[in-house]
């Protein structure tokens, strides 16, 4: 497949000019195709009927056309819509193509289209005469999807000093981190995603933003950040596939060794963030088995696993089984497979490592995330678990005062016993940020109906005491990892780290 043209300054200021003025960004697109919102802009998913949508001319519909549908387009419409400098760019860089069968029309050579503030290009998910594509093993994956839309909204707001983007692709996590970071690296292992996201930072005018071609951290030398980003290929395969989609025999292959090479990449203070799949296996839960592949330095290291899909091995075999249409033999192979490996369970989302600046423990996290939350309740977490391993003082936590989540319930099952019903599970329930269910003693409901904002932690720990919930000499601190316990799992919050209401 051909390499697009890293052109000039002019030509690339002149389309970027043309997109904006345009107004070819999400919310338009949707509008003109009928969809509800951007989460439903995948191209990856975006269906043939939409076309039928788009039936008038003007500037907007024909680049939605060439290059969000991949639908032909007269030439003579393709020039009359755009300036004379627009279309002479578009052919200068590489964008345009004529179609072989007919000389009078052409066809967007490339994707592209908008995601958030940013212009992004890259390769082709269907042909215009709608006949299968042919595969290559470097094609550079769409950001536009799902997958890309949740690895992005993890990431920081604030990318501050250096940042990595591992396995880049299009380079969309570096180009959105340049607007607060010092400088961003897009690392790749194929040419082609190298020079996409070259092309993709001209585009954008992201003069802070380099483009580097190597196997992982090879890209880069002997480097170190202060923030990395991966969003690897992290399909299980049972043969080679392609680049893109390729995480080895259990998906796990390309995470663990970004994980092993943090020691000698990851500045202390720093983060990875990494879009993942990860297994829960007989020898320990995946964030467990994270914290064993930093080998002796994993007593530098934080780890958080935020899931947002849980898989049983089975159903993942038959759904892959049943998306390729391979049948039962590949169905047993991957249930061979699992069981070789002892998997459990088949998790998705984001796993954040965070490196620790001076001496301190450090601490493992799990959360299940509600579908609607965002990196603000992680962050959140991460700031909040990261402050009660520092040691912040006694007097500081006593004074908080927290606040029960109006979202939390209170089970209670019942058995019969001596003619009656007697109480015997309580279970507190929480659907958001994080999806929680916690078995506790009686008395913690009661606890939890006087977190309304009015008493400090000191004067709650009295209140148990002085009640006998707690016995009286219990240690301050035991109650104080109570409390934080709470507030990490979404089920108080307290002014430094108050949850946001949720969004439906």
């Amino acid at each position: 497949m051909n390499l697009i043209e890293i052109g000039t300054a002019a030509q690339f200021a002149a389309l970027q000019g043309f997109l904006a003025d345009a107004n070819y960004r999400e919310t338009r697109i949707c509008q003109e195709l009928g969809l509800a919102s951007a989460e439903a802009l995948d191209i990856v998913a975006l269906s043939e009927d939409l076309k039928e949508r788009v039936v008038s001319l003007g500037p907007l519909n024909t680049l939605i056309k060439l290059f969000l549908l991949g639908e032909f387009v007269s030439i003579a419409d393709a020039e009359t819509q755009f300036p004379g400098s627009t279309w002479a760019a578009m052919n200068a860089l590489g964008l345009i193509e004529g179609d072989p069968a007919d000389g009078k029309r052409c066809f967007g050579s490339v994707a592209l289209y908008p995601v958030g503030d940013l212009f992004i290009v890259s390769d082709r998910w269907s042909n215009p005469d709608r006949k299968p594509k042919q595969s290559f093993p470097d094609i550079v994956y769409p950001a536009l999807t799902k997958s890309t839309r949740e690895f992005l909204r993890f990431l920081p707001d604030d990318s501050r000093g250096n940042f990595l983007e591992l396995c880049g692709g299009s380079g969309i996590a570096a180009l959105a981190a340049s607007r607060s970071a010092r400088h961003a690296w897009a690392a790749d292992i194929t040419e082609r995603s190298t020079r996409f996201a070259e092309f993709n930072a001209a585009l954008n005018g992201a003069s802070n933003v380099s483009a580097v071609q190597g196997d992982l951290y090879s890209a880069v030398k002997e480097q170190s950040f202060d923030c990395i980003a991966a969003h690897p290929p992290y399909m299980p395969v049972l043969r080679p596939a392609e680049i893109y989609y390729d995480g080895g025999e259990d998906g796990e292959q390309l995470t663990r060794r970004i994980v092993e090479g943090l020691l000698h990449h990851l500045n202390p203070g720093g983060r990875l963030y990494c879009r993942t799949l990860g297994t829960d296996r007989e020898e320990g839960p995946f964030e467990q088995r994270v914290r064993r592949w930093l080998g002796s330095a994993e007593g530098e290291f934080d780890i958080a696993l935020f899931v947002s899909k849980n898989l049983e091995p089975a159903r993942f075999a038959t759904d892959s089984a049943v998306r390729r249409s391979t049948g039962q033999a590949e169905m047993n192979q991957w249930r061979a497979l699992f069981e070789k490996l002892h998997v459990k369970e088949i998790l998705t989302g984001t796993l954040v490592v965070q490196r620790r600046e001076g001496k301190r423990r450090v601490f493992t996290i799990r959360r299940s995330l509600a579908s609607n939350a965002d990196s603000q309740a992680t962050e959140r977490v991460l700031r909040w678990e990261t402050e009660m391993v520092v040691g912040r003082s006694l007097e500081k936590i006593f004074a908080l005062r927290p606040t029960a989540s109006p979202r939390v319930e209170l089970t209670v099952r019942h058995h019969i016993e001596g003619g009656d019903f007697t109480p015997h599970d309580f279970t507190l329930t929480n659907d958001y940020p994080f999806l929680m269910d916690c078995k506790v003693q009686p008395w913690m409901g009661y606890l939890l109906v006087r977190c309304d904002g009015s008493k400090s932690v000191q004067e709650l720990y009295g209140e148990c005491r002085e009640a006998g919930w707690i016995e009286p000499n219990t240690p301050p601190r035991e109650f104080i990892d109570l409390i934080g316990l709470l507030v990490s799992g979404g089920f108080l919050s307290v002014e430094e780290i108050k949850q946001p209401a949720a969004t439906e």
